[in-house]
């Protein structure tokens, strides 16, 4: 039995498709995933708050201002209210900040010690193990924190500009999309932001079993062998917060619990660094199960584009993978190719 050849896609349809390729691929090797997500994530806050505000005595024009103004005073008082926690956990006046320090210098200059009598020596602070040893770790190590310092600062840049962009991207009119190669390009985005919903939802789910592990972990299993570390509730704030954001948030939460934890002692470090690797990894088949699911894909499918964009962009590849992977077999789905 014959096959007849699928016909050709138009020449408008082949471009649309070629130049949105172009432009993934720029956002991966020009380091604009920041500004990707923000503005992806912020057109589909707005689409969500607009849609329902709209309602019999609200216009689609009001309600959608309403949405941007709503978004803007969230996003203002998320900002005052992360500045406020900061500045009040560093003045030592939401937890023992300044004691926490000492606390840790301590263990690193003790574990300095430790390893320099078994012939290993690492780039521990020593000194007395204070605070004061601490800073001047941290200054030895100034050109790498301001390198990360930088790097940091030009992705919040980034996602500053695509928040903007994907701002105006809301409040566009259809009458800004004009020609064929515009329109099929207005179609490859749509399909984007739908995988891009769906990875999002999936990750709220990720992120929410992640935190449930590690507050087992930290109010359950840790004080049954009598180990206790300082601002549980805070940690466990974080991890859920940082669990947003695929694999990286979750390397982020861990940092910080382990360095808690080395303030405890080094076992305790130990211990939750073998925990939260384990996490970690289970953060992988979290991805691929949930995230497949999501999108209509076998878990092995997922993880395959998880591990081959890893190996291809690093940390941004992982972040990215479920969503372009998604993107793509939607629309090989719809030409009934797979």
């Amino acid at each position: 039995m014959s096959v007849e050849p699928r016909p050709a896609l138009p020449p408008h349809e082949r471009a649309s498709f070629v130049l949105f390729g172009a432009f993934l691929l720029a956002v991966f090797v020009l380091h604009l995933v920041p500004a990707l997500l923000a503005g992806f994530l912020a057109s589909m806050l707005l689409h969500g708050m607009a849609r329902r505000l709209q309602g019999e005595r609200v216009s689609r024009g009001l309600s959608r201002a309403l949405a941007a103004g709503l978004l803007g005073l969230v996003a203002g008082c998320a900002v005052a209210a992360v500045f406020l926690l900061l500045y009040g956990f560093v003045r030592g006046r939401l937890g023992d900040f300044p004691g926490l320090l000492d606390s840790m210098g301590d263990t690193f200059a003790r574990l300095r010690k430790t390893l320099e009598s078994t012939g290993l020596n690492l780039p521990l602070p020593s000194a007395d193990g204070s605070t004061a040893a601490l800073a001047s770790w941290f200054r030895d190590h100034a050109g790498e924190l301001r390198h990360a310092g930088t790097a940091g600062l030009r992705g919040l840049v980034h996602a500053l500009f695509g928040t903007v962009i994907g701002v105006l991207v809301f409040f566009r009119t259809r009458a800004d999309v004009s020609g064929p190669v515009a329109s099929a390009l207005g179609r490859r985005l749509r399909r984007f932001d739908e995988a891009f919903r769906s990875v999002v939802k999936a990750q709220i789910e990720i992120s929410a079993a992640n935190t449930l592990l590690t507050g087992i972990y930290l109010l359950a299993v840790l004080p049954l062998f009598g180990a206790h570390l300082p601002l549980p509730g805070t940690l466990i704030a974080l991890t859920f917060l940082t669990g947003l954001i695929p694999v990286a948030g979750n390397l982020v939460s861990n940092t910080v619990i382990v360095l808690v934890s080395l303030g405890v002692s080094p076992w305790v470090a130990v211990s939750s660094l073998v925990f939260l690797v384990a996490i970690h990894k289970l953060e992988y088949l979290l991805n691929a199960k949930i995230v497949g699911g999501r999108i209509g894909a076998a878990a092995w499918e997922t993880l395959i584009a998880i591990l081959v964009f890893e190996a291809a962009f690093g940390v941004p590849g992982v972040i990215l993978a479920p969503v372009v992977y998604a993107f793509a077999k939607g629309e090989l789905r719809e030409r009934g190719l797979v």
